[in-house]
């Protein structure tokens, strides 16, 4: 393992800021991966090949509560840890190159390089879920309100499985590039 410096604050940084990026991307790929298609099939409702507003909508309602509590403040974490790893390591390519990207890709980095991209993937998705806010969850919110106000006869449940699987491939995305931002931290850690 090539690191910067052997001293706690380091490693500790470096252990967090991995743990936390490939933590969260498994949260938000296993909501697109497991959850949306779930929601947008008829698993959800027994009487339509459509999803049901009674149930899907709640459950949706109750996934953006969660998420919005957790999701964005792990990947403010995430990247902050990853900005002070890049602050800490020093600049230029040495030895510490993180040589496994160069094979991979045939690109020679720094560990400080490395890091620094580390952070922007992570904290890539909250530009990610301000597109997503207004192709998707906007949507899916205002109809989880008919719902909830008892007026849920009034969704239209094709449109209410398309906004669902828009949301799902939009945070697949999204959680692809956190994922992205945990591989390249997991890969400058271990040079």
């Amino acid at each position: 393992m090539t690191t910067t410096s052997t001293s706690t604050p380091i490693l500790l940084a470096q252990t967090l800021a991995t743990t936390t990026t490939l933590l969260t991307a498994g949260t938000i790929l296993s909501l697109s991966v497991f959850d949306s298609p779930l929601l947008a099939s008829t698993a959800r409702s027994t009487k339509s090949p459509l999803p049901s507003p009674a149930s899907t909508l709640p459950a949706i309602r109750f996934i953006f509560s969660r998420g919005s509590h957790l999701i964005p403040q792990s990947a403010t974490v995430a990247s902050s840890l990853y900005l002070y790893l890049w602050y800490s390591s020093p600049s230029g390519v040495s030895n510490a190159s993180v040589t496994l990207l160069a094979r991979l890709l045939g690109v020679q980095i720094s560990q400080r390089t490395g890091y620094l991209i580390a952070a922007v993937l992570s904290a890539s998705i909250m530009p990610m879920t301000g597109i997503m806010l207004p192709a998707a969850n906007q949507r899916l919110r205002e109809l989880a309100a008919l719902e909830e106000r008892g007026r849920g006869e009034e969704v239209d449940r094709e449109e209410l499985k398309v906004m669902v699987q828009r949301f799902g491939w939009l945070n697949a995305i999204r959680g692809g590039l956190m994922a992205l931002g945990g591989l390249v931290g997991v890969v400058t850690l271990l040079g």
